[in-house]
Formats: structure tokens, sequence, C-alpha cells
């Protein structure tokens, strides 16, 4: 049975890991390797990664000890990360991290909450009530990538 539980520092191998394939198998679509080696990198931060998920209100979703997705709000209403293992797209595990997101950013008393979509997830985040503001071009490791800045009400 999947379960979704708070990130802990432990996770974090595992996450990076899942994070490297998904781009690089799933994104492969939307984006050129180039633009993909330079958003999932080979040797990424870790001590960056792990200051960001820590301050973050981050979730993983797992299923039989191995983690299968996960995402992470920021203060400043903003859905950062939300990435599923590259084997288990499609069976609701973005969805399920998304909704606690969001009960979260409820609970806290956000109206709305924003995402950076890229063009592999803007249909998953549309289908989710997520409306675009803007489409935008983002400088990131040297490379530039359309990607969209997406907002949802929650209140």
């Amino acid at each position: 049975k999947m379960i979704i539980r708070e990130f802990i520092k432990y996770d974090l191998e595992q996450i990076l890991q899942l994070f490297y394939n998904t781009i690089h198998t799933i994104n492969i679509k939307d984006y050129s390797k180039s633009q993909l080696d330079a958003w999932a990198l080979k040797s990424p931060d870790k001590e960056k990664w792990l200051h960001s998920l820590e301050n973050n209100l981050a979730y993983v979703s797992e299923l039989n000890g191995e983690i299968i997705g996960f995402g992470d709000l920021n203060d400043k209403r903003y859905i950062d990360r939300l990435f599923t293992h590259k084997d288990y797209q499609g069976i609701g595990v973005a969805s399920k991290i998304l909704s606690t997101l969001e009960q979260e950013a409820k609970k806290l008393g956000y109206r709305e909450v924003y995402t950076e979509a890229s063009i592999t997830a803007k249909p998953f985040f549309f289908n989710r009530e997520y409306k675009i503001l803007q489409s935008q071009n983002k400088h990131h490791n040297g490379q530039v990538f359309i990607n969209y800045i997406m907002k949802k009400e929650i209140l």
C-alpha cells in the first residue's frame, strides 16, 4: 500500500536518484538531452537539496519501502518540485502528494498556490484546476527551458 509521509534526510539519496532517472526518461519527449543534463545533474549539490527540502514542507510517497514520488511546498506558496518515479507514472502518486501539499497550504491560510510546470507536467496541473498565468523562458545551468507559471485557488 502506498503511503504519503513527511520527508526525512535519509530519503535524500533515493529522491536524487528518482529525480535524475525521471527527468532523463519521462521528460525526454519534451526537452533536449543538453537541457535534461542541465536540469538533472549527474552530481547534484546534495547539501543544497537537503537544505531546500528540510526548509520546505516536503512529502514522499512510499511503496514497500521504496520512494516512488516526492513533492514540496515553500513559504512563498510555491510548489517547488513534484516528481513520480519513472516506473510508477499515471497511478496517482503525484496527485496524492499534490493533494497533501494543497491541504497543508490551506492549513497555513494560503488562498492560492503556484508552480512552474514543465511542458511535460503542464497537462497534469491543468487537469487539477491550475490555470496558466504565463509561459516563460527559464534559464538554468546554461540552458533555456520553456515552462509555465501556473496557479490554483485553494480557498
